[in-house]
């Protein structure tokens, strides 16, 4: 196995998330080295490479001075949601591939500047979506294939906090979660991503025909919390929708940060013979992300995620079943004694890292910008009608998306300037 020379643009909170798997899969003898990052604060910068053992000639806080170097074999991408379109376009345009955190941008336009960019520059692209990879997924998309489910008629994706704004109610997050020119939106593109892309893809990237929206911030705030994390315009907290797809498929959509409510339910899909429930699903990145003896960077527990069958017989008696599905239960277990090679789907990066080892090709490994793109079209076509009142086709939808990710990037040390194509429909 080849050494794979990894390097690492923000060093902010999710890259601990990076660098957690990046051990745990050193641990289990897969070959990798983080050898470079890049952070355009730098204190954190210094910090960063100090934990993680990187000499002070291999930390850069302009990340164009990383590209220069000839030695990295990959680079990841842990910036902010309306800089990584800005982000991974440089990094693929410098000649390398890029694997993004999610969701893939702040808008469906800039995402698909990033899908098309995979192609202009001729480098592998993946997006972060850790909901996909796990068996709970795998176990929904193959019964749905199979017909277990019956015609497939509705789908409902949820995604609830009680009150967890990041960067607002969780300091320990960046306020740039909150703000609209870096962040840009809220629960729907940031959680939202988890619940929709797993229900796309399950049910077999759907197209879509037309989404009625709406976008709320309406929970409380207080103005020294908005003077302290520097709050400066409200950026949602709830978004809602009712997607309609080709072929009679109907979804719901619901994502918040906050809602003074305890249990509304989560994601399910139904069928004319069955249903199937989704719970505890991964939206943290799965068992590789928790450090040994430790908690999930950015807290929270270890998802287990799980499914219940719901259906009827051919006595027409109704039936409840459960489905074990967690990684590291025993149907995870049983399914990596059978097939080992299941492990490069069990994990973002381990699925990464082989597509550029070469064990999984175009054909084997998940299409993630694709499902990120499609999902990016979706929380997109939620925007768009709630912005206008009524609901938008998916034509309208690519006719009125405008590509907002940034352009400048004001740093310490200067002004960032970033080149790339405008959206083409």
């Amino acid at each position: 196995m080849k050494e794979l020379r990894i390097g690492i643009i923000g060093c902010g909170m999710i890259s601990h998330r990076h660098m957690t798997v990046i051990e745990n899969l050193k641990a289990l003898g897969y070959n990798l080295k983080v050898v470079a990052a890049a952070e355009v604060k730098k204190d954190r910068l210094m910090a960063w490479g100090k934990q993680y053992g990187l000499d002070e000639k291999d930390l850069y806080q302009d990340f164009r001075e990383m590209l220069k170097r000839d030695d990295i074999d990959e680079i990841e991408v842990c910036v902010h949601n309306n800089l990584h379109t800005s982000v991974a376009t440089a990094v693929m345009a410098a000649g390398f591939p890029c694997y993004s955190e999610k969701p893939m941008a702040a808008s469906y336009a800039d995402a698909k500047i990033l899908y098309d960019a995979q192609k202009k520059y001729g480098q592998k692209l993946a997006i972060q979506i850790s909901s996909i990879y796990n068996p709970q997924t795998r176990i929904a998309k193959k019964m749905i294939a199979e017909g277990k489910l019956g015609k497939v008629y509705h789908a409902r994706s949820v995604g609830h906090r009680r009150q967890g704004r990041p960067g607002y109610d969780m300091p320990f997050f960046s306020p740039d979660f909150i703000d609209p020119k870096i962040g840009v939106h809220g629960p729907l593109f940031d959680l939202g991503i988890y619940h929709l892309a797993q229900m796309l893809y399950v049910l077999g990237m759907p197209e879509l025909e037309s989404v009625y929206g709406f976008q709320s911030c309406d929970y409380w705030t207080d103005p020294a919390i908005d003077k302290l994390v520097g709050r400066t315009a409200p950026v949602e907290d709830l978004g809602v929708g009712l997607a309609r797809f080709k072929g009679g498929l109907s979804m719901d959509i619901y994502e918040d940060w906050a809602i003074h409510m305890e249990d509304i339910g989560g994601s399910f899909i139904a069928g004319s013979l069955g249903g199937l429930k989704f719970l505890d699903v991964d939206q943290t990145g799965g068992p590789m992300a928790v450090p040994a003896g430790g908690q999930i960077v950015g807290g929270g527990n270890l998802q287990k995620p799980r499914l219940v069958y719901y259906g009827v017989d051919s006595e027409a008696k109704l039936f409840e079943t459960k489905l074990d599905c967690a990684i590291g239960d025993v149907t995870g277990q049983q399914e990596l004694l059978i097939h080992p090679e299941m492990a490069m789907y069990n994990d973002n990066q381990l699925q990464w890292y082989s597509y550029l080892w070469g064990d999984l090709t175009d054909e084997t490994r998940i299409d993630s910008p694709y499902i990120a793109m499609q999902t990016a079209f979706l929380s997109e076509g939620v925007v768009l009608s709630s912005e206008l009142g009524r609901s938008v086709t998916a034509d309208e939808i690519k006719a009125m998306a405008k590509s907002i990710a940034l352009r400048e990037q004001e740093t310490e040390f200067g002004t960032i300037t970033y080149d790339f194509d405008d959206y083409k429909a």
